[in-house]
Order: C-alpha cells, then structure tokens, then sequence
C-alpha cells in the first residue's frame, strides 16, 4: 500500500470540500490542495488503475471503450476464454486502445473498486464518512472532446483528478436536468490531486486537454436513500414523512447488514493478533452504540452486541472507521494487553471487526 492511508486521504478530500458540512451540501464545490501536500495519496490511486488495467480478470464486463457517445464492440480490444471450469481469463488489446485513447476515445473502468485495494479502501472510507453508498468509475481519454456531452448524474459524485488535466463545466443550478450550461456556470480544468463535488441531477460537461489524463468519478447515495425510503412509506399511506434527524438515519444505517470488504479468517481460526495485524471495524456504515451503566450494546450490521462498558474507550477508537494496527491501538487503549487481545479475537470471530496481515 505504498504507505497510503485512505481513511486520512477521504477525511482531508471532505474537510476541503465541505467547510462545516460534508457535501453535497452547499452545492457545487472545488478543493485544490496544497501543493505537494497530497501527492502520495492520489499517486496511490494512480497505481491502482495501472494495476486494474493489467488484469481485469473475470470483471471484463466492467471495461467500456467509447468513441463519439458509442460504444466500441470488445472484441476489438479485450481477448477473452473460459478456462479452469467457468472462470473467465480476460486480457486488454494494447495496441487497439492506445491508438483508440490518443484519437479521442474513453475507456471507462466501473467498479474499479472491485478490482485494487487501494480503491476498495478509499471507497470504504468515503462510505463510512458521508454514511452513503459509494462505487468508483474510472475515466482515461487523451482527446480533447466530451465522450458524453452535457448530462447529468441521478447520483452526487466526487471527482478526483489522478492524472493529466481535465476541462470540467458544470452547472451552477443544483439539480438543473439542463441541456445547456447557465452563464456563470463553474468552468475549471482540474489538475492532479483536485477534487470537485458535483450534486445529483446537476447539468455538467467533460471534455479532455488533447493529453493523456485519468480521473476518478466516486458516485454515492447520502444516507443510503434512506430519506427517500421514508417519504415513499409515508407517501403509500397519505402522510408527509418528517425530515428524518441525523441520530434516527445513523440507527437506521446501523441496522443494515452491509459489510465492507475483508476477511478474518486468520485470527478468527487462531486467535492470533500480531502487532503489525490492521485491525477496522467490519460494517460500511458507523454503528449505533448506547451506554449503560454496566453493558454497551452496540448496533451493528443489523445485530445487537452487548459488552462490558470497560471496553468504551477501545470500542471508541476501533468505530473511528480508519484501520488501526495492534500496537497502534494497544498504546491508546485503556485495555491490559491480555483482555485487549481477547476483545480483538472475540471481534474476529463474531465478525464485527476485520483482522488483517
């Protein structure tokens, strides 16, 4: 991982682009960082497309080639056969899309998180953060027109900058479906490192500098849409839903099965901790944790987990969302070493917490 910490690197992405609210609230909004004060991180990224484009595997499908808003048939760039019972081998055409992408062509990655680490990292903690669905697109081009044209997402997204630069417009109006660009609008070319906030149905165009350039689109859902799923139940039965308290959303995220990425297989089987292990709580969304006067019973994934209120201090370090390794954490716990490595085992093997390396 190079030294690359994804949950630091989403923490300073939201903290530039959302002053006192994460967006996308407050709209369309720009971060420039400091110069040279982010360069390992989106260098990171960098090398987690390189890494996708050398094996996309059986995720062939996630791989588009598009030319003037049409798609290129795969056969021209991607070589594929099904070997080892049904597992599909999947190589890329060099030649066909380095010539492709210089002419003006777009090879989209979808779910580039499924495919590097350091993405799948990155999307987690942006998930964990903005308590929100999230996926990564990846965008490589070398021409100087839009692939797309003016158009707009059903989805916020946060577009950062890896490689190159990129002409960004996007409409001013916050959830303009617009086919046209009001004056005024934001008018930018991004270079490396940047990072802009695009709200949903927000009218924009994208169109490459005529130099080989690489951006990250990272779509998400705030609060998993569970804003819309309370107004479409009161809607069925003819009542105004309330707007929903952040306490109320962050319970109800709490109750959702969904896991981020990850195995614990190895402490789970031996009970082993080392001191370099990467210790990070399981669930993508933050868990709901109420204190008694002897017991905290946590709310995670949709399971309810009670432990000895003791444990607060640790659990308040392990559900900050980023990955800690074991010394890390055994010099902010309050926790003798035994009872410590104890609580780390009992996580691994009830799967509330992800033990690697």
């Amino acid at each position: 991982m190079t030294g690359y910490d994804a949950f630091a690197h989403a923490q300073a992405l939201l903290t530039g682009l959302g002053d006192q609210e994460p967006p996308p609230t407050g709209g369309v909004r720009l971060h420039q960082p400091v110069v040279g004060g982010e360069t390992t991180a989106h260098e990171a990224l960098l090398a987690g497309v390189w890494s996708a484009l050398a094996r996309p595997g059986a995720l062939a499908t996630n791989f588009r080639l598009v030319e003037s808003g049409r798609q290129i048939d795969r056969s021209r760039w991607m070589r594929s056969r099904v070997g080892d019972g049904e597992v599909l081998h999947t190589t890329l055409v060099p030649a066909y899309l380095h010539s492709a992408v210089e002419r003006g062509a777009t090879l989209v990655i979808s779910h580039l998180e499924a495919l590097d680490e350091r993405v799948m990292l990155l999307c987690e903690a942006l998930e964990y953060q903005l308590r929100a669905r999230a996926w990564v697109n990846c965008y490589i081009t070398a021409g100087e027109n839009s692939a797309f044209d003016v158009h707009s997402d059903d989805h916020d997204a946060l577009i950062l900058q890896l490689l190159g630069r990129k002409h960004w417009e996007v409409d001013s109006r916050v959830g303009a479906r617009s086919h046209d660009l009001t004056p005024g609008s934001l008018d930018r070319v991004l270079t490396p490192g940047m990072c802009l906030s695009v709200p949903r149905d927000t009218a924009h165009r994208v169109s490459g500098t005529g130099e080989l350039t690489v951006h990250l689109t990272v779509g998400y859902e705030p609060f998993a849409d569970v804003r819309e799923e309370t107004r479409a139940a009161h809607e069925l039965v003819g009542r105004t839903a309330p707007d929903p308290d952040p306490e109320w959303l962050t319970t109800r995220l709490a109750l959702r099965p969904d896991r981020r990425a990850g195995a614990s297989l190895r402490s789970a089987l031996t009970g082993e901790v080392g001191s370099g292990t990467r210790i990070r709580w399981a669930s993508r969304f933050p868990p709901y944790v109420t204190t008694g006067e002897e017991h905290l019973t946590i709310t995670t994934m949709g399971r309810r987990i009670r432990l000895d209120r003791r444990l607060a201090n640790t659990i308040t370090l392990l559900t900050r969302g980023g990955a800690l390794t074991y010394d890390d954490l055994a010099a902010d716990s309050d926790l003798p070493d035994a009872d410590l490595r104890a609580l780390v085992a009992f996580g691994a093997r009830n799967d509330f917490l992800i033990c690697e390396g």
